[in-house]
């Protein structure tokens, strides 16, 4: 049986956004205040980009953690990273999971709120373009089990794939990774747990042939980056040459 299409309730949703007359008439205003928005473009105003927590140099090259208790340290290797605790080749964050980027986040996924989607596909888009690595091959979603799929209605990372992908002119696919074991909530798990959890909960079944394609993985939060490693090593198994994976939050410790 195929599977529902991620994008079956929101046909259509991310057609350009708008033209100078629209947004005459109709003032953009901020995802993070609710004012209008001044800034020529953007779906953040000034003031709420600076209170927003930016995930900002030393990091961890490999995993991208930010060293917040050393500031003046250059980047280095965090220790799970000098363990090789991960299999894909960097991972980047755009901002700690806190504030009114975590309340979007929880409202986009969990509340239906599909009108936040470009706001944070923002954020994605101008940490990707910092970044330096080279372009993809190919863009692709962490994927939902088909039945947190039919719950949810939509998957959250396939519908920031698909936005990303779109602004960056990059293919992106939704058949290249599926996950073929249902998986309990990260959030609920310890370290353990969490890496039990998630071992052989992916797939990739050759629809489409990845080998010595350098892909770009895309998920809404980077918790411990067990899912995300999880992702890259089954796409490796396939003979993918590179996995880099970008999430829009990254939770950090308190």
């Amino acid at each position: 049986m195929p599977l529902p299409s991620p994008f079956s309730t929101i046909s259509g949703f991310f057609k350009p956004l708008g033209s100078s007359l629209i947004d005459l008439c109709f003032p953009r205003i901020c995802a993070g205040c609710g004012k209008i928005n001044a800034r020529a473009e953007g779906f953040w105003c000034a003031d709420c980009l600076d209170r927003i927590a930016g995930i900002n140099p030393p990091i961890c090259p490999t995993c991208g953690r930010p060293f917040q208790d050393a500031p003046d340290s250059s980047d280095h290797l965090c220790g799970e990273c000098l363990h090789s605790a991960f299999h894909f080749n960097s991972a980047r964050s755009a901002v700690a999971h806190s504030g009114i980027v975590r309340d979007r986040i929880h409202q986009f996924k969990f509340g239906r709120r599909l009108e936040w989607a470009p706001p944070l596909v923002e954020l994605l888009q101008a940490t990707y373009e910092k970044w330096g690595i080279n372009p993809p091959g190919v863009v692709i979603p962490v994927p939902l089990h088909l039945k947190r799929l039919k719950e949810r209605g939509f998957n959250q990372s396939a519908l920031l794939a698909k936005e990303l992908a779109r602004r960056l002119d990059l293919k992106v696919s939704y058949e290249i990774l599926v996950r073929k074991k249902w998986t309990e909530p990260q959030t609920r798990l310890n370290r353990a747990q969490r890496l039990k959890n998630v071992r052989g909960a992916f797939d990739a079944p050759g629809r489409e042939s990845i080998r010595n394609i350098s892909i770009l993985l895309i998920d809404d939060v980077f918790t411990t980056g067990e899912t995300l490693s999880e992702c890259a090593r089954t796409l490796k198994k396939k003979g993918s040459a590179e996995v880099h994976a970008l999430t829009v939050t990254r939770a950090l410790p308190d």
